[in-house]
C-alpha cells in the first residue's frame, strides 16, 4: 500500500480510538474533532480528485458537503477486519458524488436519448449487500499464501548464499583451487544458480536432473542443514 493510504488507515484508527473513549468532557470532544480534522485534510485531496471525475468543480462546495457526510459514514462504519480504509470510503464518496451529478444534470444527460439514469445512494448500496462486495473472502488467505512464498524465498536465498559462500571457501583452500580462484568462482556461481534452482522442488522434480547435479543439490542441502544447525537462533 502507498504511504497515503496508510496514513488515512492510521488517521481513522486514530478517530475511532478517540470516538470508542469518548466521554463528556470538552477535552475529549476536542480529541475527536482534531482526529477529525486530521482525517479529513488526508481526504481532501481524494475528494477534490472524484469531484473532477465526475465532472462537479462548478459545484465544488456541494460536492465537498456530501463528501464530507460520506466521509463522517464511512468512519463510522468501518471494520478494519473486512477492507482497507482506501478501498471503504471510496464506495462512499463515489456513490453519493454520483447521486448529486445525477440530481443536478442527470436529466440533461439523458435529453434525446432513451435511457434512465438511476439515483444511487451508498443507503441503497448497503441494502444490496456492500460491506460483502467490499470483504474479499480469499484475500486473507492469499495474503498469507503470498507472505508465506514470500518469507520462504528470502529463507532459500539466505541458506544458499551462506552455503556457497562456505564452499567457495572450502574448493579455495583446496591446492588445485588455490592455483585456479576464477575457475573455483565460476564452478561455485553455476553449482550456485542449480542448487537455489532446485531448492523448493520436490524430491520428484529433483529426480529428473542428471546424476552429477542431483548429486551436488542433495549434497548442498544436506550442508545447508549442517551450516544452519551450527547457527544461534
Amino acid at each position: 500500500m502507498s504511504a497515503k493510504s496508510d496514513a488515512l488507515e492510521a488517521a481513522v484508527l486514530a478517530l475511532i480510538e478517540a470516538r470508542t473513549a469518548l466521554d463528556t468532557s470538552p477535552r475529549a470532544r476536542s480529541r475527536v474533532d482534531r482526529a477529525f480534522e486530521r482525517l479529513a485534510a488526508l481526504a481532501r485531496p481524494r475528494i477534490r480528485h472524484f469531484t473532477r471525475l465526475y465532472g462537479l468543480s462548478d459545484v465544488a462546495d456541494d460536492a465537498e458537503q456530501v463528501c464530507w457526510i460520506a466521509l463522517h459514514r464511512a468512519a463510522e462504519r468501518y471494520d478494519p477486519a473486512r477492507a482497507r480504509f482506501t478501498t471503504y470510503v471510496n464506495w462512499q464518496l463515489r456513490a453519493e458524488l454520483q447521486t448529486l451529478r445525477l440530481r443536478l444534470i442527470g436529466d440533461q444527460r439523458c435529453a434525446g436519448r432513451r435511457q434512465v439514469q438511476a439515483m444511487l445512494s451508498y443507503e441503497a448500496l448497503a441494502e444490496d449487500g456492500i460491506d460483502e462486495w467490499l470483504a474479499d473472502p480469499d484475500a486473507e488467505a492469499a495474503v498469507e499464501r503470498g507472505a508465506s512464498d514470500g518469507l520462504a524465498a528470502l529463507l532459500a536465498d539466505r541458506l544458499v548464499a551462506d552455503w556457497a559462500s562456505h564452499r567457495q571457501a572450502t574448493l579455495s583452500r583446496s591446492p588445485r583451487g588455490a592455483a585456479a580462484p576464477d575457475r573455483v568462482a565460476a564452478r561455485v556461481r553455476h553449482e550456485r544458480t542449480l542448487v537455489r534452482r532446485q531448492f523448493t522442488y520436490t524430491d520428484s522434480l529433483v529426480e529428473r536432473l542428471g546424476e552429477a547435479d542431483r548429486h551436488i543439490v542433495r549434497r548442498a542441502i544436506a550442508d545447508m542443514a549442517r551450516i544452519a544447525g551450527t547457527k544461534p537462533h
